[in-house]
């Protein structure tokens, strides 16, 4: 089945976590966050996120199974740990985005999504900048660096802001 995605498994409290990344955004596994919450009918609780919180996907297991199940977004998650308004869900929110969320996005991270460091030469001046995003970005502190260069009357046949004034 080529649309089955395999789980990642988190355990807290002899509870599992199936967790999955779909289209770059994490997702948990209805049922196993419902149980680790404690709620009563986690059947049920699906139904309290929003309709583009919730999907149905495909697990596939080790042993070649498959599974369909339901699954709630990140906003999904957060927004089920308010509704049911508990003093362990403070731990429960912690822990979700201080370990398996990043755990999650560092995992699929695309390699090519992180910023670069670089040195790029202008006017024969050296500047700090980050290639990220297909954009070069520069930092505030060497801004007016980069624009006194570009603004230096010898440097320049086109017309600058120096000079106008």
């Amino acid at each position: 089945m080529h649309d089955a995605r395999i789980p990642i498994v988190f355990q807290r409290h002899n509870h599992q976590l199936r967790t999955l990344m779909v289209d770059n955004q994490p997702w948990l596994v209805a049922h196993d966050f419902a149980r680790l919450i404690g709620a009563l009918r986690p059947y049920r609780m699906v139904r309290l996120v929003d309709p583009h919180q919730r999907r149905a996907v495909v697990l596939l297991h080790a042993s070649g199974n498959s599974e369909e199940v339901l699954a709630i977004s990140e906003a999904g998650a957060y927004r089920l740990l308010y509704r049911f308004n508990h003093p362990e869900h403070r731990c429960i929110s912690r822990w979700l985005s201080e370990e398996v969320l990043p755990t999650l996005y560092d995992r699929y991270r695309d390699p090519d999504a992180t910023p670069l460091r670089a040195r790029m030469t202008w006017t024969n001046q050296q500047v700090n900048v980050l290639k990220w995003q297909g954009d070069l970005w520069i930092a505030r502190r060497d801004l007016p660096v980069f624009l006194a260069a570009h603004d230096h009357p010898a440097l320049s046949d086109e017309p600058s802001r120096m000079r106008m004034r």
